[in-house]
């Protein structure tokens, strides 16, 4: 009686998921105009005004870029994770060895994360965060 209890029950399941797999609508990726089917991140990366002492990290240096400690400072905007009042939020890090060790997590965003854009901090002291606008991400005052 288990046995067939059993195949009945992984009949049902089968069943079940496989409508539900069936009914999911999903469009076709490769009607999209482009040639590959990575979806497309949103580029709110900006080029810092000539005069400042901000550079923009690219994403292909980023894992050179934070291969060791170097004694920067870095600043990112990244999407916030709870979407009440700010959507984007501005953060500032010192990237030393306290800072891989205490923030392993955050170090690995900043590596190999490309969907947000990160600044280095080109010139002695500690730098004031730029202004950024906490709708759009776009920085608004370089300080």
């Amino acid at each position: 009686m288990k046995k067939w209890l059993s195949i009945i029950g992984v009949i049902g399941l089968t069943a079940t998921s496989t409508t539900t797999l069936i009914s999911c609508e999903k469009p076709n990726n490769n009607e999209n105009g482009r040639r590959n089917n990575k979806p497309e991140l949103p580029d709110n990366q900006q080029q810092p005004p000539k005069d400042s002492n901000w550079k923009l990290i690219e994403n292909n240096n980023r894992e050179s870029e934070f291969s060791k400690p170097n004694n920067k400072w870095y600043f990112y905007i990244r999407i916030t994770d709870i979407q009440i009042i700010d959507k984007y939020i501005c953060e500032k890090v010192y990237f030393d060895s306290n800072f891989i060790k205490n923030h392993y997590t955050y170090w690995q965003h900043l590596k190999y994360g490309i969907n947000f854009p990160v600044y280095r901090w080109d010139s002695v002291g500690e730098p004031q965060l730029p202004t950024i606008n906490k709708n759009t991400g776009e920085i608004i005052d370089w300080k």
